[in-house]
């Protein structure tokens, strides 16, 4: 029995759910038919991003892993739980290549391992074997610019969507957490199943951006450090996701998965000298409630070693089963209050629920 889901109610009204299906048009700043999402359409053009990314500027980029977020414990104890639940999670299957393009003709379908050789938790990272094949390079590289100028790199992953461009990520791998418009990141590029360097189906990039206003103007954690960046289509190869395929979602408020599996490109981890950032890793594991007995917070763990590179990454169920399903992104860590170290191998999601689904239904209401 699960005493903490007795605790906290999960209601969810019929005009909430009105709310959640009904049609909008995309705005600058906040999407009306779904509350709470911040948008941002003011963004570079294909040729803009191009020019600005030079090979010094890709360099310094890679260099820069995106650090994960430090768990503010507090955070939980003292608010209220989130305007809304989902009355039930929303359940989205995943989506293969179309047979007819180039990435689905040249396809090699591999899982992230054998579930043989996979079948005990895996909390200490290991490579992803076949990166640059479907289905694994719907993850990839997120880089960017900041406001401030600096650049950097995340993790992100093709998202199912009416788009068929869209790829999922943390808030703050494309805001700051605070300040509104003035907060985003610019001159954003997908490069999925890159490895050492190579970008084995090409670069996507940023059209327009989705986060919840709860990230962008207070940082919230606990339900909103995620993001969704729609990008635009490739000459000469049309959308991403009928090229590659995509990860299906399932959010609500469920934390606790088995048999989950977690992917990034971490440039540290937690006890680890030997991560680079240039190779997609992952780790499996069951996910929980990060602190059961507080009622207000239902982040999401599992046991992962990945560190900074890995923020955005993916935490998705159903691998085996061929409809790998998003339930978070890799989000923050644990630290000690004394030395500002680390202090397990925690990875933890924002609670993937009613603001994951007003984001992507932003998105999709836009296609």
């Amino acid at each position: 029995m699960n005493l903490k889901r007795i605790a906290v109610t999960a209601a969810c009204t019929s005009a909430l759910l009105s709310s959640l299906l009904a049609p909008a048009a995309v705005a600058q700043g906040q999407n009306e038919a779904n509350p709470g999402v911040a948008v941002d359409t003011d963004t570079p053009s294909a040729r803009e991003v191009a020019e600005f990314w030079t090979p010094e500027r890709t360099r310094e980029a890679l260099a820069h892993p995106e650090p994960l977020l430090k768990a503010d414990p507090k955070r939980g104890l003292d608010r209220k739980p989130s305007s809304g639940r989902l009355a039930k999670p929303v359940s989205v299957d995943a989506a293969r290549p179309t047979s007819d393009s180039p990435a689905a003709r040249t396809a090699t379908l591999q899982t992230a391992g054998t579930e043989a050789a996979v079948a005990q938790e895996i909390a200490v990272a290991q490579e992803v074997p076949y990166s640059t094949s479907i289905p694994n390079v719907v993850v990839g590289k997120l880089l960017y610019q900041k406001p401030n100028g600096d650049t950097g790199h995340c993790t992100a992953s093709v998202i199912v969507s009416d788009t068929k461009n869209t790829v999922w990520t943390a808030g703050h791998c494309v805001h700051t957490g605070s300040g509104g418009a003035a907060g985003w990141f610019s001159n954003i590029r997908f490069i999925p199943g890159y490895k050492d360097g190579q970008q084995p189906w090409g670069e996507w990039v940023e059209d327009r951006k989705y986060a919840p206003s709860s990230y962008t103007e207070g940082g919230d954690q606990l339900e909103s450090d995620l993001a969704a960046v729609v990008l635009q289509p490739l000459a000469g190869y049309g959308n991403l996701q009928d090229n590659i395929g995509g990860l299906g979602y399932r959010f609500g408020g469920e934390t606790d998965y088995a048999d989950a599996f977690t992917v990034g490109y971490p440039g540290e981890g937690y006890n680890r000298t030997d991560m680079t950032g240039e190779r997609m890793m992952y780790c499996r594991g069951n996910t929980e409630d990060l602190w059961w007995w507080v009622p207000t917070d239902d982040r999401v763990k599992m046991d992962c070693d990945m560190g900074k590179g890995a923020s955005g990454g993916p935490m998705f169920i159903g691998a085996f089963n061929y409809n790998p399903q998003i339930i978070g992104a890799n989000s923050h860590y644990q630290e000690d209050a004394t030395t500002g170290k680390r202090v397990n191998d925690d990875l933890i999601s924002s609670l993937h629920d009613l603001n994951a689904a007003n984001v992507i239904n932003a998105v999709n209401d836009s296609a």
